[in-house]
């Protein structure tokens, strides 16, 4: 009976260390697994984080090519409506009345005789009948324009551009801030 005893023995501790041995190698199996699982997680987190980089800078870009865009229309249309403002003026100043534009072309002759002294005035065709002129003012002929008066040296070198379309741009220019501010702001 030793012997059986002896065989069971050596078979129970053949098992358990065949046993130990399998245990062993599933750890051994398993390990490049879950180091590949853990490789994997990481990289699937860092690829979320890029991702997400990505997904805020794109965000940001069309966010900003959107402000970009909408200024672009804003003044688009604030470009429009000055002009249109312009244009208004100058159909104001085209039908302007007659007895005010004698009253504003009496004070021009005025003006030009002090600085010019002797010399030319010109205007367009409708408004040549209300020129009063002196005699130090001759008649330098027509001119294409909504009204307003040209003045001109008697040897033609120096000009006094009157004209509501020049008037009307040295006051737009001076203006602008305050047209702007009143329109927009």
């Amino acid at each position: 009976m030793g012997l059986e005893k002896l065989i069971e023995d050596i078979l129970r501790k053949g098992e358990e260390r065949a046993q130990e041995i399998i245990r062993q190698g599933e750890r051994e199996r398993d390990e490049p697994v879950r180091s590949a699982d853990a490789e994997m997680k990481t990289d699937r987190e860092r690829a979320h984080k890029r991702a997400e980089a990505q997904v805020t800078q794109l965000e940001q870009h069309e966010l900003s090519s959107a402000e970009l865009e909408s200024r672009k229309m804003l003044l688009s249309a604030q470009r429009e409506v000055l002009e249109d403002l312009r244009e208004r003026i100058l159909a104001e100043l085209a039908v302007y009345p007659e007895d005010k534009k004698q009253m504003l072309y009496a004070k021009l002759f005025s003006k030009a005789e002090g600085i010019l002294g002797d010399c030319y005035v010109y205007s367009n065709k409708a408004d040549s009948a209300l020129l009063k002129r002196s005699p130090r003012v001759a008649s330098g002929g027509t001119i294409d324009c909504l009204g307003g008066l040209v003045f001109e040296t008697m040897d033609r070198t120096v000009r006094l551009d009157y004209r509501f379309e020049t008037m009307l741009e040295e006051i737009w220019g001076k203006k602008m801030n305050e047209i702007y501010t009143q329109l927009f702001g």
